[in-house]
C-alpha cells in the first residue's frame, strides 16, 4: 500500500461515511506527517473537512480544509490545492461568506481540467446557487453533467442532479426537476451513497409539496430524516422544508416546532445562509398562531441575519416584513414615521409598488389616528406619481389619491380617481400580445376595485358593487384574443414539444431514463412561452364595458345571474332579476376552501378508488358539504331567485365548484361564467353559419373511440377523427368554426403554467398556445377529459386554462369537468347528454338532466356526472344538423 492510500479511501469515504472516514483520516494524517508527506498530510485533512462538513460541524471543516490547502502548497501540488480549495468553497458558502467562497473555487477552477474540472464546476454551480445566481448555476451544471456522465463518477452526478433539481422546483420546471431527482435516487441506492440519497430524497419530498401532494411529500421527508439519524447527521433544512409543508396544510404548532428546531440547528451548524429563511418562516407561523410578538421577533431576527449575509434586496423585503407583524401586533403602536422610513428603503432597494404600498399604509395610519394633515403628506407623495412612470406605480398612485379624496368625503371624486387608475392600467393591457402577461399585470387592478367595491358595500349599492367586481374580473377574456401569427418557428417548436414529449412517454413505459428528453422539453416550453410573449398587441377594440343591469335584463329574458363577491373574508352576492339589482350580505368565507378541498377529495375517491366501504363515507361528505354550501350560497338568495335558470358568476375557489352537488342547483339548467360582461357580450355573437359536429378520440383511454363513434352517429354528416388521425393538426383545422367539438381525451392540467396544459392527442398535447392560433372559436365544445374546467385564479379573478382559452377564444359554451371522471361513467352521461341536446335542449338544461339521470346509475355515477360544468352562455340551444 503506498503511503498515500489510507488518506485516500478516507476522502473516498468522507462523503458515503463521514464516522468511518474521520477514524480512517486521524491515523492516515498522523502517519503522513511522521514521513513528512505533505500531498498525504493535505489529502488526509481534505478528508477531515469533508466529513466535518457532511456532519454539519463547519467551523471543524473550515480549518481542516485551510490546512489541506497549506500542506497542499507546501507539498507543491497544484492539483492538491486547487481540490482542498473545492472543497473549502462549499464550506464557506454555507458559512455565509460567499464572496470568498466563489474566490475560492474561480481560483481552483484554473488549475484543474478534466473530470477534476467539472467537479469543480457543479461546487461553482452550487456556490452561484446560493448566491441567487441561477441562470449561470443552470449554465454550470449543464457543462459540467455530460463530462461526469463520460467518467462514470456516480457520487458528482448525483449531486449535481440533486442541487439543479433545486433551481427547476423554484422555476415550476416540475418534470424537468422531478426527472433530475429520480435519476439522483437510482444512482444513489444502486450505489451505495446513502448520505447524497437522502438529500435526493428531501428534495423530491420539496418537489412533491410544491405541487401539492403532501402524503407524498411527508413520506419522502420521513425517508430522509430516517437516513440522517442512521448517519448521526443533522439537517436544519429539512426542518424547514417539513415547517413548510405543515404550514400549508394549516398544521400549525407542529410548523412551529419544526421552525424552532430549524433555528436551532442552522445557528448551532452556523450555517448562516440558510437561517433567515427559518427565522420568517417562524414568524408567517406565529403570524397565523396569533402571536404577534413571536412573529415580530422573527421578522426582527431575519432582518439582521439578512443584513450579516449583505443581501441588501432581503433586507428591505425582510423590514417589510417586519413593519407588517408590527401592524398585526399592535395598529397604533406602530408610528406612521416607521412604515414611512420603510418605504424610503424599499425604494432605495428598487421595490417601488412595496414602497407605494408602505407609503400608502403610513397614510391610512395616519387616517386612523385623526391625522388627516400627516395622512394628506404621505397620500400625496404617494399620489405624486400618477402621472409618470411606469403603468404599475401610476395604478398605486390613483389609489393613494383616491383614499385622500375618500378621507376627505369626496367619495364620488374618490370613485373618479379609482377609475383613472384601472384605465391606466387598462391601457397597459392592451399594449401586450400575450394573454398571460395580460393577466398578471391585471394584479394591479386588485387595491383599486377592492376599494370601489368597498365603497359600494359601504353605500349598500348593488348596481355600484356589481360594476366595481366587474373592473376587476376576468378582464383578459374580454380584450381581443391574441392570436398568433404564422410564425414557421413558433408551430416547429410546438411540433417539437409534442413530439418530444411523445419519445419521454414512450422512454418511461420501457422502463429507461428520459432526463435528456425532458431537459428538451423544458427548453421548447421556455422558448415557446418567451417567442409568444414577446407578440405585439393585436389591433381591435378597448376591453367591452359591463352592460347597464336593464341590458343584463333583457339577456337573461327568464333567468337570474348570481355573481358572487368576497371582501375581507366575507361573501356577499349580487342578483339580477327581471333587470332589478339586489345585494346580499351572506356570510364567513372562511370555511369555503376546506370545504372544497375535502368535496374535491370525496368526488376523487369516489371515480379513481371507490370500494363498498369508501362509497359510503364519501357520498356521506359530499352531501354534507353540498348542503352547508347550500345554505351559505343559495338559500339566502331563494325568495328572489325562484326556481330560474341561473347564470353564475364565482369569486375566487368558487370558480371551480361542481354547482350540481347543491341541492338548491341539481336539475336546475346552470352555467358559469367568469363575468357577467364576458357572458352578456359572447350571448350576442351570432351562431356559426355551418353546422359542422366533430367527434375526436385521443390515445390511450378505452372507451374513446367507442364515446366518439356514438356521438358521430348522432349527427348527420359529421366527422370523426380517432386513432392515428387525430392529429394535433388535423384536429386543430377540423374544430375552426365548427358548430359543435367534442372530444375524448386525457386531459394534462398544467398548474406551474396553465398555457401548457393540454389534451393528449395522436401526436401529442393539443395545449392552449394550440387554441390560440385558431382563427375561428368552435361554437359549442365538450371535453370529457379530466380536469379541463379547472380555471387558474390569478390576480384576484382573472382566469387562465384550457377553459379560459376556448372562451376567450369566442367559444360560446363549454362542457367539461372540473375534477378527473372515470371512462366508463362518462361514456353514459356524453351519450345522454347529446340526445338532450338534440332534442332541444339548451347546454345547461341538457347537462342538468343527464346529471340527474346519472344519479339513479349509482352513486359512482352521480360523482362523475357531478364533476362537470356548463360554462359560458349556456342557455341558448346549439344550432345543430340531425339526422
Amino acid at each position: 500500500m503506498s503511503p498515500d492510500e489510507p488518506a485516500a479511501e478516507a476522502l473516498r469515504l468522507a462523503a458515503i461515511s463521514p464516522d468511518r472516514a474521520r477514524v480512517l483520516a486521524t491515523k492516515a494524517e498522523q502517519s503522513a506527517r511522521r514521513a513528512g508527506d505533505w500531498a498525504g498530510v493535505s489529502l488526509a485533512n481534505r478528508a477531515l473537512g469533508v466529513a466535518a462538513f457532511q456532519l454539519r460541524n463547519l467551523d471543524a471543516a473550515a480549518g481542516y480544509l485551510r490546512t489541506s490547502v497549506s500542506t497542499a502548497q507546501r507539498a507543491r501540488s497544484p492539483i492538491l490545492v486547487a481540490e482542498a480549495r473545492m472543497s473549502l468553497a462549499a464550506t464557506l458558502v454555507m458559512r455565509g461568506s460567499p464572496g470568498r467562497a466563489i474566490n475560492e473555487i474561480d481560483s481552483a477552477i484554473e488549475d484543474l481540467d478534466g473530470l477534476a474540472a467539472a467537479r469543480a464546476m457543479v461546487q461553482r454551480a452550487t456556490i452561484l446557487q446560493a448566491m441567487g445566481r441561477d441562470d449561470e448555476a443552470l449554465d454550470a451544471f449543464r457543462h459540467a453533467l455530460p463530462r461526469l456522465r463520460r467518467n462514470d463518477d456516480v457520487e458528482w452526478q448525483a449531486r449535481a442532479l440533486s442541487n439543479r433539481s433545486l433551481l427547476l422546483t423554484a422555476r415550476r420546471s416540475f418534470p424537468a426537476a422531478e426527472a433530475d431527482l429520480v435519476t439522483a435516487v437510482e444512482l444513489c441506492d444502486g450505489h451505495g451513497l446513502d448520505l447524497a440519497g437522502a438529500y435526493a430524497k428531501q428534495n423530491l419530498g420539496c418537489l412533491k409539496a410544491t405541487q401539492g401532494e403532501v402524503v407524498a411529500a411527508l413520506q419522502l421527508f420521513d425517508d430522509a430524516a430516517a437516513a440522517y439519524q442512521r448517519l448521526g447527521v443533522q439537517v436544519g433544512s429539512l426542518l424547514i422544508d417539513r415547517g413548510e409543508l405543515l404550514l400549508s396544510v394549516r398544521l400549525v404548532a407542529e410548523a412551529r416546532t419544526n421552525a424552532e428546531a430549524a433555528i436551532r440547528v442552522l445557528q448551532a451548524q452556523h450555517r448562516d445562509m440558510h437561517v433567515p429563511d427559518a427565522q420568517l418562516l417562524l414568524s408567517t407561523v406565529a403570524l397565523v398562531q396569533g402571536d404577534p410578538q413571536t412573529a415580530l421577533t422573527a421578522a426582527g431576527q431575519a432582518v439582521r441575519s439578512y443584513g450579516r449575509l449583505h443581501r441588501a434586496n432581503g433586507v428591505a423585503l425582510a423590514r417589510y416584513a417586519q413593519l407588517q407583524a408590527m401592524v398585526a401586533a399592535d395598529p397604533t403602536a406602530v408610528p406612521p414615521a416607521r412604515a414611512r422610513r420603510c418605504a424610503d428603503d424599499l425604494a432605495a432597494a428598487g421595490w417601488i409598488v412595496p414602497s407605494l404600498e408602505a407609503r400608502v399604509l403610513a397614510g391610512r395610519m395616519s387616517l386612523d389616528r385623526g391625522r388627516p394633515a400627516d395622512a394628506r403628506r404621505d397620500l400625496a407623495l404617494a399620489g405624486r406619481a400618477r402621472f409618470a412612470g411606469p403603468a404599475d406605480r401610476r395604478a398605486r398612485a390613483w389609489l393613494a389619491e383616491a383614499l385622500l379624496r375618500r378621507s376627505e368625503g369626496k367619495r364620488r371624486s374618490a370613485s373618479v380617481a379609482l377609475a383613472t387608475g384601472l384605465r391606466i392600467v387598462e391601457r397597459y393591457q392592451a399594449t401586450l400580445g400575450a394573454t398571460e402577461l395580460r393577466a398578471h399585470v391585471s394584479g394591479h387592478r386588485g387595491a383599486l376595485a377592492r376599494l370601489g367595491l368597498r365603497m359600494a358595500l359601504e353605500d349598500g349599492s348593488a348596481r355600484r358593487a356589481l360594476a366595481w367586481a366587474e373592473r376587476g374580473r376576468a378582464t383578459t377574456l374580454l380584450m381581443a384574443p391574441p392570436q398568433p401569427p404564422d410564425d414557421p418557428v413558433l408551430a416547429a417548436e410546438l411540433a417539437d414539444l409534442r413530439t418530444t414529449m411523445t419519445d419521454i412517454e414512450q422512454q418511461l413505459s420501457r422502463g429507461r431514463g428520459a432526463g435528456e428528453l425532458v431537459q428538451r422539453q423544458v427548453r421548447l416550453e421556455r422558448s415557446i412561452a418567451d417567442r409568444v410573449r414577446r407578440l405585439p398587441a393585436r389591433p381591435g377594440a378597448p376591453p367591452t364595458r359591463m352592460p347597464a343591469v336593464r341590458d343584463l335584463g333583457a339577456g337573461l329574458g327568464d333567468a337570474a345571474l348570481v355573481e358572487y363577491l368576497e371582501l375581507d373574508g366575507v361573501l356577499h352576492a349580487v342578483t339580477v332579476v327581471n333587470g332589478v339589482a339586489r345585494l346580499r350580505r351572506l356570510g364567513s368565507a372562511g370555511q369555503l376552501a376546506d370545504d372544497l378541498a375535502h368535496l374535491y377529495f370525496a368526488l376523487r375517491r369516489l371515480t379513481n378508488s371507490a370500494t363498498t366501504r369508501t362509497v359510503g363515507g364519501a357520498g356521506a361528505v359530499l352531501a354534507g358539504i353540498g348542503q352547508r354550501l347550500d345554505e351559505l350560497l343559495m338559500a339566502p338568495l331563494r325568495s328572489v331567485l325562484g326556481d330560474r335558470r341561473l347564470v353564475i358568476v364565482p369569486t375566487g375557489v368558487l370558480q371551480s365548484l361542481p354547482w350540481s352537488l347543491l341541492p338548491s342547483c341539481a336539475g336546475r339548467a346552470v352555467t358559469v361564467v367568469p363575468s357577467a360582461t364576458l357572458w352578456h357580450h359572447v350571448a350576442q355573437r351570432p351562431a356559426p353559419a355551418g353546422a359542422a359536429v366533430l367527434a375526436v378520440a385521443g390515445p390511450g383511454l378505452p372507451g374513446a373511440d367507442a364515446e366518439a363513434a356514438a356521438v358521430a352517429a348522432l349527427y348527420a354528416g359529421s366527422r370523426r377523427l380517432i386513432g392515428v388521425a387525430a392529429t394535433v393538426s388535423t384536429v386543430s383545422a377540423a374544430m375552426d368554426g365548427a358548430a359543435m367539438v367534442h372530444i375524448a381525451a386525457h386531459g394534462l392540467l398544467r398548474s406551474d403554467n396553465p398555457f401548457f396544459s393540454a389534451l393528449l392527442l395522436a401526436d401529442g398535447p393539443l395545449t392552449v398556445y394550440d387554441l390560440e392560433r385558431l382563427a375561428r372559436a368552435p361554437h359549442h365544445v365538450v371535453l370529457a377529459a379530466c380536469e379541463t374546467a379547472r380555471l387558474h385564479v390569478i390576480a384576484g379573478d382573472e382566469v387562465l386554462g384550457f377553459a379560459a382559452a376556448l372562451l376567450l377564444q369566442g367559444t360560446n359554451t363549454l362542457i367539461a369537468p372540473v375534477v378527473p371522471v372515470p371512462d366508463a361513467e362518462t361514456v353514459s352521461l356524453m351519450n345522454d347528454y347529446h340526445r338532450r341536446l338534440i332534442a332541444g335542449r339548451s347546454p345547461a338544461e341538457a347537462l342538468a338532466g343527464a346529471q340527474l339521470q346519472a344519479r339513479t346509475r349509482g352513486v359512482i355515477a352521480g360523482a362523475a356526472a357531478a364533476g362537470f360544468l356548463c360554462m359560458g352562455v349556456g342557455l341558448q340551444p346549439v344550432p345543430l344538423t340531425v339526422p
